[in-house]
């Protein structure tokens, strides 16, 4: 039993050589930027409100996240790293619908963007860890070197969240 002990312990401190090593550097930890090829970058806050559609929430699901209806919102630029500040929509909007799918599929849900259909990467809304919904609106430029992530959170009537920028090198898309 001494013996693998007095072994346990030699390596232990065998393992430690090294520690404190002055040839070390540590990795550049700052060039995520530079990996993906963002110019600059910019956050938002978003202010707005929420209309709530048909169908209503139904009495048997009385809590969570019930996204049906329109998001309304306006963006404000809260930090910004590029040359120019970021171009903003003077509001965003987009309504959820939701029926009963075929089949006792569970609900379906349709989204539907007021600007431009091409600018769209993803449009959706899940259910934060609170049961409020949170809405994920993604667009692009059209030549794919501006992203906006919008991120909407529904409180009742009114929305808040934030947003994020990213100017790219060459087309992300």
């Amino acid at each position: 039993m001494r013996k693998v002990g007095a072994l346990i312990l030699l390596g232990l401190s065998v393992g430690a050589c090294g520690v404190g090593d002055e040839d070390y550097t540590p990795p550049d930890t700052d060039d995520r930027n530079e990996e993906l090829g963002i110019i600059c970058d910019a956050v938002f806050n978003i202010t707005g409100t929420f209309v709530a559609g048909t169908p209503a929430r139904p009495a048997e699901i009385p809590t969570g996240c019930w996204p049906v209806g329109t998001w309304t919102f306006t963006a404000s630029v809260a930090e910004n790293s590029c040359p120019t500040v970021p171009a903003l929509l003077s509001s965003y909007r987009f309504s959820v619908g939701r029926e009963e799918g075929a089949d006792s599929a569970g609900w379906v849900e349709t989204y539907t963007w007021a600007g431009d259909q091409a600018s769209v990467r993803r449009l959706k809304v899940t259910e934060g860890g609170a049961g409020d919904c949170e809405g994920g609106l993604e667009l692009f430029s059209a030549d794919g070197t501006e992203f906006w992530n919008m991120k909407p959170s529904q409180d009742g009537g009114v929305l808040a969240g934030t947003g994020e920028y990213a100017k790219y090198n060459e087309n992300a898309r």
